[in-house]
């Protein structure tokens, strides 16, 4: 326990900027705090978008950096999402479709990608692709919202659609 905790983002990670640093007490025992979207959290959005989406760090890419050098791009692939099998029979999609997935935020349209490394109700786009070479990328779905301490990002909780382009 630590008595006095105010919550704060580091200076390397709120580039200096003041207005990051809130300052409000956080409770002198860390807790679990629930996803914001999940069918769980939040069943009426998973009605309309019944899965959640990850999107982790692309290894062709450094962030978006790099993302527009042909070699790069060559090595990284297409703008993929990947889908367990399941799901893809639920929206009649086969691998290598040019897929949609989006939800009240935006969309972006990449390559199908049927995988079992990907369990049910869950799909992995990854990080880094412009958009100003793709029709959207993985940011477009993600939330603004900060989360519970640090302001971290929420970039992984949120919910989305995949159908056919």
């Amino acid at each position: 326990m630590v008595e006095g905790a105010k919550n704060f983002v580091a200076g390397p990670f709120r580039q200096m900027y003041e207005g990051f640093q809130s300052g409000e007490a956080l409770d002198e025992l860390p807790d679990y705090v629930a996803s914001r979207e999940t069918p769980a959290t939040n069943p009426a959005l998973a009605a309309k978008f019944p899965l959640n989406i990850i999107s982790p760090k692309s290894h062709g890419f450094l962030n978006s950096c790099y993302a527009n050098v042909s070699e790069k791009i060559k090595g990284q692939g297409e703008q993929f999402v990947m889908i367990n099998q399941l799901d893809a029979k639920a929206r009649n999609i086969q691998q290598g479709d040019i897929v949609r997935v989006f939800n009240d935020r935006g969309a972006f349209e990449s390559v199908a990608r049927i995988s079992s490394d990907v369990n049910a109700g869950i799909v992995v786009a990854t990080l880094g692709y412009w958009r100003q070479l793709n029709n959207g990328t993985v940011n477009c779905i993600s939330s603004a919202e900060f989360g519970d301490m640090g302001h971290s990002t929420t970039f992984s909780d949120n919910l989305v659609e995949v159908g056919l382009a």
